[in-house]
């Protein structure tokens, strides 16, 4: 007769280890020599460690019966079961569903009936729906686990896409006869293969091995993208991943065209305990430039190198301008340079080479200054005696020409030194003053020839500063904040201005980041010079409701003009431009920014006008932009050109997007692009066209379109959040 464990109620829930260890060993001690409890435990806990039901009882001196929400425990499996019949003698499972089995996170299945053994490490199960990562569903008519590693599935359908009542067919799905699934590889491997989109095959495959979810990096193909172009006609990218090792990797991409392109990218990865190294290039041979072979090659790095510093290289080279605009990696300059840099809190030191190549067609690279040597070492500090902030910063430079024009110098080497003091006091009435000094010494030595330039020159630039600001705060109806503060900078400097060549300085601007500083100029081999007062008047209203605005108006007043900037720069004369600067922030979502500079007479020199917003449905980025022209900035004729990115969900899985840029001054588009994505739990499909007319680094007008087909939830190609089912 079956003896059952002491019940509270009507029913009782758990019977865990000492419950279960107890009924075998007064069953043992009914039909067996008795053995020790120890023992007799361990035997039990090698079918599972923890078992949880309704009703628990013997059925003769080797079968224990659970019944009713039945939970069983071995390790990180669990398994919830209707009834589960354990035999000790044979240490199998039967188990009677429906049943779930989990095992940790990373699998969930779900079976009508199994059996089991060695503690759910091996056996069979029924009409069986197996769920890896939460992403990948496998349905199989029979799962057997054969042991720890290996699981094998007969009449299998796979599939990422989320099964609905109402949607009976998934997106995508791969049916199978015969499925393995290593667990230690994390690798599935399919056979006699079928490949299904919208239910109808469009693949059949003796052999297929994919990823498990699970599994970040495998040797395998990956998604291809489609390309239609005028320079290539119907191409297709096909990449090929392949693991070296743990710590390395790299990817072959072929790509091939209708109209005769042959081309091969390359790219290894490499991880180091300090840092990573990629190399890669692009061979090709294609009808744009015809009996040519065209070739890019790149290296870059990032490694510590000890006590704080960091190395970073960046080599590329291309065989001619165009490649990249070909090939889809459009760029009007390339930059290779080599990098030694420390950051600290208080220093920063940096060795540097560099070389730049202009890829636009009106550039000629042997004139340009673009081979570049230069260290830096900066220090703040606190002012011994005078109190307040001091800076401390040497730089060496080093540039030069291969071939200059008769009015460019060959090369020129500098040394400069530079250092900053500044104070801050707070004034009686609430008044924020502060005075400072600058003083910079640089050396240069130029390259001899009919330029104009001394041959060796050494310059002494003092700058002395007294300013002035005055915070008011306004409290308004309503718990708005209102911040007006005018501004009144005074800098003191010499009026004596040295002929040096002006290599890197050549493009001066006014900002509100710039207006209260001793110097426009982006480099040391020009300053600025002369008395001058930089006086500006900002407001700045803070709203409960979430939103903010700020107006900035300031301007460059001198006593005398030294000529040191271009007459059409909004810098040039007595006095500057007047620099006028709004913006607008929102809670919503949207920011807008214009900059402006404009003469006493109110004729525009400069506009910069810029649009974001972004909801949860849509985002809008505009730009629109405005330059006079000005010969010494290599601006013949007025710049101006409007840009737009915006995108739009169409619903849950589509988005739309377009692209443009305008040429204004030309009256022309200069690229006009649109797209059109889908993405849901198991699919990512993004298509593009775009149109890219004639620039200074295209001579002819290009159309493309591309289509990239991503299948999620295999591999590292996680699906997104699965949406849930309507319905029962």
């Amino acid at each position: 007769m079956p003896r059952a464990c002491p019940q509270h109620g009507r029913k009782f829930r758990a019977v865990a280890r000492s419950c279960l260890a107890a009924l075998f060993v007064a069953g043992g001690l009914v039909v067996a020599p008795p053995m020790p409890a120890f023992a007799q435990t361990q035997s039990v806990e090698q079918g599972f460690a923890t078992l949880v039901a309704d009703r628990l009882f013997l059925d003769g001196p080797n079968r224990l019966i659970a019944e009713g929400n039945v939970e069983a425990l071995s390790g990180q499996t669990r398994l919830r079961a209707r009834r589960i019949i354990y035999d000790r003698q044979t240490g199998g499972l039967q188990i009677e569903g429906p049943l779930t089995l989990t095992e940790g996170d990373s699998v969930v299945m779900l079976a009508d009936a199994a059996e089991m053994h060695d503690g759910f490490r091996r056996g069979l199960i029924r009409s069986a729906r197996v769920v890896l990562e939460q992403q990948l569903q496998i349905s199989a008519h029979q799962v057997e686990r054969v042991d720890e590693r290996f699981t094998q599935m007969d009449a299998v359908i796979a599939s990422a896409c989320e099964i609905c009542a109402e949607t009976q067919t998934p997106l995508w799905e791969v049916r199978a006869t015969r499925v393995v699934h290593d667990q230690q590889e994390k690798q599935i491997y399919f056979e006699n293969a079928q490949f299904r989109l919208f239910g109808l095959p469009v693949a059949y495959l003796p052999r297929l091995r994919v990823p498990d979810p699970s599994l970040e990096r495998a040797t395998g193909w990956l998604s291809p993208q489609f390309v239609v172009d005028t320079g290539h006609g119907i191409g297709l990218r096909a990449p090929y991943f392949i693991v070296l090792s743990q710590d390395k990797d790299l990817t072959v991409t072929p790509f091939l065209g209708t109209k005769g392109t042959r081309a091969l990218e390359l790219r290894y990865r490499q991880a180091f305990a300090t840092g990573m190294l990629e190399m890669g290039g692009l061979v090709a041979r294609d009808s744009i430039r015809s009996g040519r072979t065209r070739a890019m090659g790149y290296t870059r790095g990032e490694f510590a190198v000890g006590r704080g510093y960091e190395l970073s290289f960046n080599l590329t080279k291309v065989s001619d301008r165009s490649l990249l605009d070909d090939y889809d990696r459009s760029e009007s300059q390339l930059t290779s340079d080599i990098t030694l840099e420390r950051v600290r809190r208080d220093e920063y030191v940096r060795i540097q080479a560099l070389h730049f190549r202009s890829l636009r067609l009106v550039d000629t690279n042997r004139t340009l200054p673009n081979q570049i040597g230069q260290a830096f070492y900066e220090r703040r500090f606190d002012m011994p005696g005078l109190g307040g902030i001091a800076g401390l910063r040497f730089e060496v430079h080093g540039h030069q020409r291969r071939s200059p024009l008769a009015a460019d110098v060959k090369s020129v080497a500098r040394f400069s030194a530079d250092l900053d003091w500044r104070r801050d006091a707070v004034l009686p009435a609430g008044v924020l003053g502060a005075v400072g000094f600058n003083l910079g010494v640089d050396h240069f030595d130029i390259s001899p020839g009919a330029t104009g330039f001394a041959r060796s020159t050494t310059r002494v630039v003092p700058n002395v500063m007294a300013e002035l600001r005055w915070p008011l705060v306004r409290g308004a109806a309503g718990g708005a904040t209102h911040v007006v503060e005018p501004v009144a900078q005074v800098i003191w400097g010499r009026d004596r201005v040295d002929a040096l060549p002006n290599d890197l300085s050549s493009l001066p601007e006014l900002d509100e980041g710039n207006l209260f500083t001793h110097t426009r100029f982006a480099a040391r081999d020009q300053r600025e010079m002369g008395l001058r007062a930089n006086l500006g008047l900002s407001w700045t209203r803070h709203d409960p409701q979430g939103w903010s605005s700020t107006l900035m108006l300031g301007r460059v007043w001198r006593k005398r003009d030294l000529g040191q900037f271009s007459p059409d720069s909004p810098l040039a004369g007595g006095r500057s431009d007047w620099l006028l600067v709004s913006s607008l922030d929102t809670d919503q979502g949207l920011t807008l920014s214009n900059r402006a500079l404009f003469n006493s007479d109110f004729r525009l020199s400069r506009n910069a006008l810029e649009l974001d917003w972004s909801t949860q449905d849509y985002s809008i980025s505009t730009t629109y932009m405005h330059i006079r022209a000005d010969p010494a900035e290599n601006r013949p004729s007025k710049a101006a050109e409007w840009s737009l990115d915006g995108s739009r969900a169409l619903d849950e899985y589509w988005t739309a997007s377009v692209n443009w840029r305008y040429d204004i001054a030309r009256n022309r588009a200069a690229r006009l692009g649109a797209g059109l994505s889908f993405e849901n739990e198991c699919l990512r499909m993004e298509m593009e066209v775009e149109r890219r007319f004639a620039s200074a680094t295209s001579s002819s007008d290009t159309t493309r379109f591309g289509l990239n087909i991503d299948v999620l939830g295999v591999g590292g190609n996680p699906s997104r959040a699965r949406r849930t089912c309507s319905g029962g």
